[in-house]
């Protein structure tokens, strides 16, 4: 390799290290918002999923996402790691990104499932949803979202976070609202206050390491990155200050989360002022949502679906309309907007069918809905609804 491609090396294998420590944060971020066991329990169970994400990744996962096409446009061949210097790289990238969707869906669902079942939904997932999601936008010569309806998303929003917020919605549709008397929530600030500073600082690995190559887009991408969490977490924290006249940790931390995952598609294509407008907007719809959520008793887990998927869609949108060359503000013309919409709707929906499909199955099969909120106590002499 000569040197610009052992510095766009580099920046790949530091990128995916800053992913895995989003990954640990999730756990904990949304783990804390339920009480130190439900921390516990996200921990176990995003583990559980990493260690299987890793696994399909390896053996298969890596053709899946970058190999030549099995399904045209769909799906690549199988195939494992390649050996050459920068492909190795841009695979420790990618994988790194594999189990970050997980850990979102664990996180999300930790509380209500076993861990037998949850195993088996994580390898379901991953091989049915995510490579198949990953191939339609990561590939930019065969994938369909990309290469075909010229849809932009820059860091993934549509195979991690749409797709894993829509996995968690079909998954707990299974499960079912969780009865009153088992829900006790007692947030734990410090836990949650470290995942979510865990969630920012690994969040930049995710959106510079899109770009592949230490170029002109990539300051920009750093920029965008922080320009648009700050503004979401002022817009979280001033809507919660209006609505409930006393703002939080929770609010920042959210409203940080928010910000991170909105401008993921956009990072590279939007300029600064755009992220910040974009970041606000991103803050304030999520706030908005999750606190209707909240009024509705759905929980945490819904608490986390909300923010993945109207964050993501905020930041697709936003593209389709402010995209430099081919926003509508630049182009006259609604086309990229479509485009944006009709790709996210479609990985939604699967991920959502799948992952209800899957579910159902589980349930049916060997089980997946834990019998009570219990907690993960790693000295505890037994584990009742750990499968």
């Amino acid at each position: 390799m000569d040197t610009a491609a052992q510095v766009d090396a580099l920046l790949l294998l530091v990128s995916g290290a800053l992913v895995f420590a989003v990954v640990p944060g999730f756990a904990l971020l949304y783990g804390g918002m339920i009480s130190s066991a439900g921390a516990v329990s996200a921990m176990r169970a995003t583990l559980a999923g990493a260690g299987v994400a890793g696994v399909l990744f390896v053996i298969g996962g890596y053709g899946m996402l970058f190999g030549p096409p099995l399904v045209p446009h769909v799906v690549g061949v199988p195939g494992a790691v390649p050996g050459d210097a920068f492909a190795l790289a841009r695979a420790c990238y990618a994988g790194a990104v594999c189990v970050l969707a997980v850990t979102i869906v664990a996180s999300a669902v930790a509380p209500r499932v076993t861990l037998r079942g949850w195993v088996v939904f994580a390898a379901i997932w991953v091989a049915v949803v995510y490579f198949p999601a990953g191939f339609a936008v990561f590939d930019l010569t065969e994938g369909w979202a990309t290469a075909t309806l010229g849809v932009v998303d820059f860091g993934g929003a549509i195979p991690v976070s749409i797709a894993a917020a829509a996995g968690a919605a079909g998954l707990l549709l299974v499960c079912g609202r969780q009865p009153a008397h088992e829900i006790r929530e007692r947030r734990n600030v410090p836990v949650m206050a470290a995942g979510g500073a865990l969630v920012w600082f690994g969040w930049f690995g995710l959106t510079i390491g899109s770009e592949g190559a230490v170029d002109g887009f990539t300051g920009l991408i750093w920029i965008n990155t922080l320009t648009a969490s700050a503004a979401a977490t002022i817009a979280w924290v001033t809507v919660d200050r209006i609505m409930m006249r006393r703002p939080t940790v929770t609010s920042a931390v959210c409203g940080a989360v928010a910000g991170l995952i909105a401008i993921t598609p956009a990072s590279g294509i939007v300029t600064t002022g755009w992220a910040l407008l974009l970041g606000a907007l991103s803050g304030i719809a999520c706030a908005v949502i999750v606190d209707v959520a909240a009024r509705a008793q759905f929980g945490t887990p819904m608490v986390v679906v909300v923010i993945h998927l109207v964050g993501s869609l905020v930041g697709l949108l936003f593209i389709g309309l402010f995209a430099n060359g081919t926003g509508m503000v630049y182009s006259g013309n609604f086309d990229q907007l479509g485009a944006q919409v009709l790709a996210a709707l479609i990985v939604a929906v699967w991920s959502f069918l799948v992952s209800w499909g899957a579910a159902a199955l589980i349930q049916r099969t060997i089980g997946l809905t834990a019998t009570a909120h219990v907690s993960w106590r790693e000295d505890a002499p037994v584990e009742p609804s750990a499968g």
